[in-house]
């Protein structure tokens, strides 16, 4: 079996489904019940967004990102509602996880990640958001994110690495993971799958810790700045810990 095959059957035993079929996406409308409770009349829509529609889910972490759009004329601070829906689950007595701009949840056994976002316009998919590691507001746009990652074509590394991010516990927001394997395989054929990984791997090791990562739709989102010097560094001693494995079975599995 070459290493292109290991790491293909890799991911075809952690394929998800995220087809317009997909019983997942039912789970948008107990979301949006529980939104509309919170909200009324300012919720617009509940889609999915993230990995899940960009097709780079895995079983092994599974989670469905899911946007909660509210209506431009919301006139509550995104922070206040990103606190007010964390009290309104927590009051259902679910177990909670803050992230990044999201609250997880546990949902008929699926892990949810629920966005609310504030949308600029009705004529824009540009959403404001609260970050609540930073503890401050951004906006962005999920659907350009969603699209931009389409045109990369690279779901199969990164899923492999969301796979190794998984099983070694790193800290490392998936957002923040996509951009650096796009980053580092810019010049990189596609479909080298073993290769490339290899590469991203490299990349890791030696100029992830410095570089700083913008988000494509709006470059004053400064998206490195998730994680610390400290944070950073613990992926780049995993990855130097990867590359020095002698097979692909010892580095994911």
């Amino acid at each position: 079996m070459t290493a292109d095959e290991y790491l293909r059957d890799l991911l075809s035993r952690e394929a998800v489904d995220s087809g317009p079929k997909s019983p997942l996406r039912a789970l948008a409308r107990d979301v949006h019940d529980i939104c509309r409770d919170i909200v009324g009349g300012d919720l617009l829509a509940v889609y999915p967004a993230g990995g899940f529609e960009k097709g780079t889910t895995n079983v092994t972490g599974l989670s469905v990102d899911l946007l909660v759009s509210l209506a431009p004329k919301l006139n509550v601070p995104i922070g206040e509602v990103y606190e007010a829906l964390y009290a309104a689950l927590d009051s259902r007595g679910l177990e909670l996880i803050r992230r990044d701009i999201s609250v997880a949840v546990l949902m008929n056994d699926v892990g949810v990640d629920i966005i609310p976002g504030r949308r600029e316009a009705l004529t824009t998919d540009v959403h404001e958001f609260w970050l609540s590691r930073a503890e401050r507001a951004v906006k962005t746009n999920l659907t350009q994110h969603v699209l931009d990652a389409a045109a990369a074509g690279r779901s199969e590394e990164i899923r492999v690495l969301k796979l190794w991010r998984e099983q070694h516990e790193l800290d490392f927001p998936s957002f923040y993971l996509e951009l650096t394997v796009r980053a580092a395989l810019r010049k990189k054929p596609k479909g080298d799958l073993a290769a490339n990984v290899w590469t991203v791997l490299g990349y890791l090791e030696g100029l992830f810790p410095a570089r700083s990562v913008l988000d494509p739709a709006n470059a004053n989102n400064i998206v490195s700045d998730l994680l610390g010097p400290k944070e950073r560094d613990v992926i780049r001693k995993a990855a130097a810990y990867a590359r020095a494995a002698r097979a692909w079975t010892d580095i994911v599995a």
